[in-house]
């Protein structure tokens, strides 16, 4: 008998970038089409997945086994982590970069530091806009870019949609921690609107079914954005059946990379 080596799972490759602000370390891992040429001159659609722990590996798989059948086309997946290999440290960090205000957490979010740590989203997006976005953009050739973000790391991306929507193309946001802080976002995206009645940006957003508590106001807050028929923003929407707020992440990620980019 003998063995033959038929395939690996997925090895990134490792960028590290420290926020000086904070000293506070992050890792890029990086994914490459197997067809990515270094030397060649075709650009790739990226894919900017946060909260990488759980979303990386999904959207590494789902784009290994969609894109030969042409469902997806052949992108460049990053995952922007926290170095640290601590779970619990995990839970405290992603709180500190991904919640839009510094008040206290409810104790079932896992989150422990207390609320003046929080409400760093901002200061997050800019570092992202002025050093992690410019140096992708300097190490791969790059044709559009989306937003992959699943609870407070879907929060975070209703914050940059509204502060930035030009920073990504496209944003897949499953199951948005709008309920954060007395649901503050719901009344941004009322300033937002009272601001300019533009919002340039392709948005996929999804809950699962059993998503039913005080803490899941998906659907209300998608309405709300809907209901103001801004000039440019492309707008989807599902619910999927039988799926929690954990279980769900899988099937979100992949149905949003299909409606965002189907290539069919």
């Amino acid at each position: 008998m003998s063995s033959e080596l038929l395939g690996s799972p997925w090895t990134p490759t490792a960028h590290r970038m420290t926020r000086n602000d904070l000293e506070r370390d992050y890792v890029l891992w990086v994914d490459l089409p197997p067809t990515y040429d270094p030397d060649g001159d075709e650009p790739h659609p990226i894919y900017v997945c946060f909260d990488a722990m759980w979303t990386y590996g999904t959207v590494v798989d789902t784009v290994r086994l969609l894109a030969p059948s042409k469902e997806l086309p052949k992108a460049i997946v990053v995952g922007v982590a926290h170095d640290e290999p601590s779970y619990r440290e995990v839970i405290q960090l992603r709180a500190m970069d991904f919640t839009t205000t510094a008040v206290d957490a409810p104790a079932l979010t896992g989150v422990r530091v207390p609320g003046e740590q929080l409400g760093g989203a901002e200061a997050f997006r800019r570092w992202l806009d002025a050093e992690v976005i410019p140096f992708l953009n300097t190490q791969y050739r790059i044709s559009e870019m989306t937003f992959i973000g699943h609870s407070f790391s879907a929060l975070f991306g209703v914050h940059v949609l509204l502060e930035k929507p030009s920073m990504f193309d496209h944003y897949l946001l499953a199951s948005p921690s709008v309920w954060w802080d007395d649901q503050v976002m719901f009344r941004r995206e009322q300033q937002r609107y009272e601001s300019g009645k533009n919002l340039d940006a392709h948005v996929f957003m999804s809950k699962g079914e059993l998503e039913t508590d005080e803490l899941s106001p998906h659907q209300e807050f998608h309405d709300q954005l809907a209901s103001r028929n801004y000039e440019g923003l492309d707008l989807h929407w599902q619910v999927f059946p039988n799926e929690g707020h954990m279980s769900v992440t899988p099937i979100a990620l992949s149905r949003g990379l299909r409606v965002l980019h189907s290539t069919q």
